[in-house]
């Protein structure tokens, strides 16, 4: 879909898809009960097989059951995306019992939705990664991906007003046990990209559709 035509000096609002690449940002906002904060600003929601089972394999790990809850809740905007590579890990795993898992499982799943995902011309792939060597996932279609930490992202849906705080967020995580990331990406992008993602976050804000 085309991006909406704006009069010169405004900012474009193009779509964006958010693939979640690692399993820590679902870990930390289903720590602070905040996993809808993904859907605030109405666009799909990725999460590559790989990914979402690291998240939740083990009914005991930490935020596995709320991850598992809330996925079922909105099966209509979250979407495990399967991948060959998990389905390999699979197979050799039924075949290997006690084999280890494939080290960068999650993430090697996360470039093959990366590289097969089916972006129109002007939209861009939202990535929410806490990893620090994530950069590694703007090997392909650099100029569509825009990479930030979960940190970044709670910063931008408090700056669009979505929130009251990030900082509050993060704190009620580090209550929990847990010292997620602080990394800042947002501040790497230049101009164009960050109003482009501001002006999605607006637009949801508003309640406008993407033709809005």
């Amino acid at each position: 879909m085309p991006a909406p035509s704006c009069n010169r000096g405004c900012a474009v609002a193009v779509e964006i898809a958010i693939i979640v690449t690692d399993s820590p940002p679902l870990i930390t906002l289903a720590v602070a009960q905040s996993l809808d904060y993904l859907l605030y600003p109405a666009l799909p929601v990725i999460i590559p097989d790989a990914v979402f089972h690291e998240a939740t394999f083990s009914a005991g790990k930490l935020g596995a059951q709320e991850i598992l809850d809330w996925y079922r809740a909105h099966t209509d905007q979250v979407r495990v995306e399967p991948t060959d590579i998990f389905r390999e890990e699979m197979v050799l795993r039924e075949a290997m019992p006690g084999r280890k898992p494939a080290r960068d499982l999650g993430e090697r799943a996360a470039i093959e939705i990366i590289r097969n995902y089916p972006l129109a011309d002007e939209a861009r792939t939202l990535l929410l990664s806490d990893d620090r060597d994530a950069a590694r996932l703007l090997v392909f279609e650099p100029e569509k991906t825009i990479l930030l930490t979960t940190w970044d992202y709670l910063r931008l849906l408090e700056e669009g007003r979505r929130i009251q705080s990030a900082e509050s967020v993060i704190e009620s995580v580090r209550q929990a046990g847990r010292n997620p990331p602080g990394r800042d990406l947002w501040s790497d992008h230049d101009p164009e990209v960050k109003d482009a993602v501001r002006a999605v976050i607006d637009r949801a804000h508003r309640g406008e559709t993407p033709e809005g």
